[in-house]
């Protein structure tokens, strides 16, 4: 295996399961051998928290598990990292190793009785390594199928087709606890992380149980978590919740073969999550948390009904919505073209009543001089009939225009029928005539001015009338536009409002389902027996923390163990 692919490996599973003091990981991955650091750098690394005993001295222990392919155990290595918290010279140890040897620096011990152990360590941290022929406390099996046949991994080697490689963890490890009156198995609680690392060349379509799969394109990163014993010890029904136990990858393989596995198991994680669960104020708000939680989702369930119940409401509205944009659309076209008909009828109009108004101007202007010239030829007519009035002899006023019906009706009903009576009467005929156009024509002239100041005002007025009806026919227009843009709109809002209550109907089908496969069974899991469940976790946490070491460990001294297996890689043969 190439080193930066390890590097990738060993970052992985640390960073998927977060537990300090595994860096003993990239250890085991990068050195296929059989034996453990040369030096201890890799743990010191590994592990920079303040001593667990606060003042007392700390062994952080790692054990190395050299498996063949199928689990089965070929050597032990455990490697010792004994902190120095106190600055002795010397420390009191228990061990039951064998082969001991300083990995890192040369302090020396003593052995004792009862596996005693005193490191001569001149105030230093001490690090060495053993080994150990003692049953672990907890155990990894890996078996092979090939296309859902068993086979070993000699056999596996080299073949193609349907490929199931499964981890199974046997937990060994237990204390008997009292609990309500009864003996009960606590196992301790061991996390037990799995990582493989696959060549896209050979293996494809990967998928894996309890667990992530991380593909930079030449390598898969698969990881998988189980937690062996723990279901036992918690008393759980796995018809409620299920933890897993066992990490099972299926693959697509072309010509197998597989690099080293690297499994890692602490209990540490377990004691994390009971510390985060000792931060209730007890058990009354626990017991509330979960009334909290099935009051949430009941909400949550309603809320998502009545919003899909509301967007189906929303998508029937949305249908009539564009029925009636249809028929706003018909009537905003007709309002168009009668707007549009309206300006041009107006711009017609407009035209005319300005002829008009111009040709009533110049026969206005005319006016005067029809009037005057008409006024002079009957001041003329009068001029003659005084002149022919004094040559007959007829004395009498002179004649006006104002006087003159009077003043010959005088002089003829003085002469009576002589002949001076009658050029008299007829005289008097032919000025009457004459007047009855003057008169006439004055009327007309009046008329025409009185005409001609109408056309200015109808010419202003259709003016604004024009202008009124281009801004109708522009704000038709502006209209009609406006509406067609909500008509060809219309079928997006539909498929809008229709993807919106799809996706409210998976969204209160995922809630029920969440509600049922999730938070339902948390309660029933839980709910109504808070009591016996916490008494179970407390059990646990006390055996997980009086698992602390796998060698041996001083009672003076705190300690913490980590495991890591590494399997031998399988390869086909030349």
């Amino acid at each position: 295996m190439k080193k930066p692919a390890v590097k990738v490996l060993s970052l992985t599973l640390c960073a998927v399961l977060g537990l300090s003091g595994l860096g003993g990981a990239a250890y085991a991955l990068n050195n296929p051998g059989d034996s453990a650091p040369a030096d201890s750098a890799p743990a010191e690394t590994a592990t920079k928290t303040t001593p667990a005993g606060g003042g007392k001295n700390v062994k952080d222990e790692t054990v190395y598990v050299l498996a063949r392919a199928d689990g089965s155990v070929e050597k032990i290595i455990v490697s010792d990292w004994v902190k120095n918290a106190l600055g002795a010279d010397s420390i009191d140890d228990v061990t039951r190793l064998s082969d001991i040897e300083n990995v890192k620096g040369d302090e020396t011990y003593t052995l004792g009785g009862n596996d005693a152990c005193v490191w001569d360590a001149h105030g230093n941290d001490v690090y060495y390594q053993g080994s150990i022929e003692e049953e672990l406390p907890v155990s990894v099996a890996v078996s092979y199928t090939l296309d859902g046949t068993a086979i070993s991994p000699e056999e596996l080697a080299g073949k193609s087709g349907k490929v199931a490689i499964r981890f199974d963890y046997a937990n060994n490890q237990y204390e008997m606890v009292s609990l309500n009156g009864t003996q009960e198995k606590i196992y301790v609680p061991f996390a037990m992380l799995t990582g493989v690392l696959l060549d896209n060349d050979v293996f494809s379509n990967v998928s894996v149980s309890n667990g992530k799969i991380v593909n930079d394109g030449d390598r898969t990163i698969v990881a998988g978590l189980a937690f062996p014993g723990l279901q036992d010890s918690l008393g759980l029904d796995r018809d409620t919740l299920d933890l897993p136990e066992y990490v099972e990858i299926t693959a697509d393989v072309e010509g197998f073969e597989l690099e080293t596995t690297v499994t890692l198991a602490a209990n540490g994680l377990f004691n994390d999550a009971a510390n985060e669960a000792g931060e209730f104020d007890g058990l009354d708000e626990l017991d509330g948390k979960l009334d909290e939680l099935t009051d949430a989702m009941d909400q949550l369930m309603d809320g998502s009904s009545k919003l899909y119940d509301g967007l189906c409401t929303l998508l029937d509205s949305s249908k009539e919505l564009v029925s009636g944009i249809d028929k706003l659309a018909a009537g905003a076209a007709q309002l168009k073209q009668g707007a549009d008909g309206l300006s041009a009828g107006a711009s017609q109009l407009q035209a005319g009543a300005a002829a008009l108004s111009q040709g009533l101007d110049q026969l206005a202007a005319q006016n005067e001089t029809l009037n005057g010239g008409a006024a002079q030829v009957f001041q003329n007519l009068l001029a003659t009939a005084n002149t022919q009035l004094a040559a007959a002899g007829v004395q009498a006023p002179e004649l006006t225009v104002e006087n003159y019906a009077q003043v010959l009706e005088g002089v003829a009903a003085s002469a009576g029928e002589s002949p001076a009576g009658q050029q008299v009467a007829a005289l008097k005929a032919s000025l009457d005539s004459y007047n009855g156009f003057y008169q006439g024509l004055q009327s007309y002239t009046a008329g025409v001015a009185q005409s001609a100041a109408g056309a200015g005002e109808l010419n202003t007025g259709i003016g604004s009338v024009k202008d009124g009806a281009d801004s109708l026919s522009a704000g038709a227009g502006q209209l009609y536009d406006g509406i067609l843009t909500m008509q060809n709109s219309a079928p997006a809002l539909i498929d809008g409002v229709t993807q919106l209550r799809d996706g409210a109907m998976e969204l209160n089908d995922g809630l029920k389902e969440f509600n049922e496969q999730g938070v339902q069974k948390l309660v029933d899991a839980f709910d109504g027996d808070l009591g016996g469940l916490m008494d179970r976790v407390d059990a646990v946490k006390a055996v997980s923390e009086r698992y602390n070491s796998f060698s041996g460990v001083s009672p003076e001294m705190d300690g913490q163990v980590k495991f890591i297996w590494r399997t031998e890689a399988v390869k086909a043969q030349d």
